[in-house]
């Protein structure tokens, strides 16, 4: 059984979103820049995409966000915004103080220093009558290197004398009139967005061939799941993600596509690892029906890997003919009629109601060129695929064997056919029963004989 442990809904796929995409692709929007707002919390807004969504800057700030980790923008610094920690205001006062006594009462400017008497300071405290004379000793400082030197430009403070080469950068909050420093501040990096040039040929196919096909699927009955992550407790018992998976299960016997999406780098097609990768997710998963999607297309040692592990492999030519041709089938969602057998005619009346094409005593050939009379196969085409049924019948005056139960499976693995069900009387026989689990054949019991005629 698949247990999908989670799945992502990309917010591209909303209309509103997919329409913003759209005018940034076609040049309509080149960026999405913010405007400084400093009345809102956020300290700014995005004006012409908030109308576009017609969603608050919160929400549209969410949005861009998550396009960016869908690789659809990238994000470009815009500016660096500062909050009061207290009271969230960016009403705020920025003032240098002195690093050693906290005072606002500095000064900047060149710092002299006098050899004789060791003063220092600045270059205005020994200007006196149009000559340098120093404050301390009242000599007069003529020459640069002989008598004195420059320290170069350094803040004074004038309560305490210190000097030093940076000062101290303090926040004063207009609002609730706090004092706090830069490392204490609430700070928020603002952003404008610009298309993902790397992400035009994904947005292409995403908003085209992808979108009409998970539509197709609803239409047919299968719930879809982009970014699935998939857990079948069987396999190696790893998790893994498929790009999409589509289940409907209609009571009577589960159906799984599994599809894979693989995009070329600077339009090259798509080579034999991306294939492998794909194919051994899904052998792993137990999945059967698979389907990869390779933009532009795959390399020919790839498709021929594909055609041999049975992947209906399709690229952007093929991708159009598919769909434009399964776009007139009619919508078919599920029946939910709750299954229950108690007679032959009444599992074949079922299997009609909900779609299938039913065949008794079906004569096939396997691929051994043996030919073969399987009680019952039932057909399902949902455009995409075949899917096949097989229901063989069993009955005894005791238990049914495991050397029954084998060569029924003999005979499906003969002809190809991976869903496979028997209906029982009056049961299989313990060591049936565990190779009818191994095989993953299932197992329906009749209350009688009579039933199953």
């Amino acid at each position: 059984m698949i247990e999908i442990l989670e799945s992502f809904q990309p917010v591209s796929h909303d209309a509103a979103v997919i329409e913003l995409i759209r005018a940034m692709m076609d040049g309509r929007i080149e960026e999405v820049r913010p405007r400084l707002d400093f009345s809102k919390e956020t300290g700014a807004v995005y004006p012409q995409v908030e109308e576009m969504l017609g969603q608050s800057t919160g929400e549209v700030t969410d949005i861009l966000l998550r396009l960016t980790q869908e690789n659809i923008l990238e994000a470009r610094f815009f500016d660096r915004l500062i909050f009061c920690p207290s009271c969230n205001s960016m009403n705020l006062r920025p003032s240098v103080r002195c690093p050693k006594c906290g005072s606002a009462n500095i000064a900047r400017g060149r710092v002299f220093e006098h050899f004789a008497c060791g003063k220092n300071g600045l270059e205005e405290e020994f200007v006196a009558g149009g000559k340098y004379i120093c404050p301390h000793c009242g000599k007069q400082l003529k020459f640069l290197g002989t008598d004195y030197r420059s320290l170069g430009v350094n803040y004074k403070c004038h309560t305490c004398g210190g000097l030093s080469s940076e000062m101290t950068i303090r926040w004063n909050c207009m609002k609730c009139s706090l004092t706090f420093s830069d490392e204490e501040a609430r700070v928020r990096t603002v952003f404008s967005y610009a298309l993902n040039e790397q992400s035009r040929n994904w947005l292409i196919f995403d908003m085209g061939y992808k979108t009409r096909l998970i539509e197709y699927l609803r239409r047919q009955g299968y719930e879809v799941f982009e970014k699935a992550m998939v857990n079948s407790g069987l396999g190696s018992g790893a998790t893994h993600t498929l790009d999409i998976l589509a289940k409907r299960d209609d009571g009577f016997l589960p159906q799984v596509i599994g599809i894979g999406i693989a995009i070329g780098i600077n339009e090259e097609n798509i080579g034999l690892d991306e294939v492998f990768r794909f194919d051994n997710k899904a052998y792993d998963l137990g999945i059967h029906d698979k389907i990869l999607l390779a933009v532009p297309g795959m390399s020919t040692e790839a498709r021929q890997f594909a055609r041999r592990q049975h992947i209906k492999s399709l690229d952007m030519k093929e991708m159009e003919t598919l769909l434009t041709e399964i776009s007139g089938n009619p919508a078919r969602p599920l029946k939910f009629i709750p299954f229950t057998f108690e007679n032959r005619g009444q599992l074949l009346k079922y299997l009609r109601v909900q779609g299938y094409r039913v065949e008794e005593n079906a004569r096939v050939t396997g691929r051994s060129g043996a030919e073969y009379t399987m009680d019952i196969m039932a057909y399902f085409d949902d455009g995409l695929f075949n899917h096949t049924i097989s229901i063989g019948i069993l009955a005894d005056k005791d238990e049914i064997s495991l050397e029954k139960v084998s060569a029924y499976d003999t005979k499906a693995y003969d002809i190809g056919i991976h869903d496979k069900m028997l209906l029982v009387y009056p049961a299989l026989s313990n060591q049936a029963r565990r190779f009818a689990d191994q095989q993953k054949i299932s197992v329906i019991k009749s209350v009688s004989k009579a039933n199953l005629d």
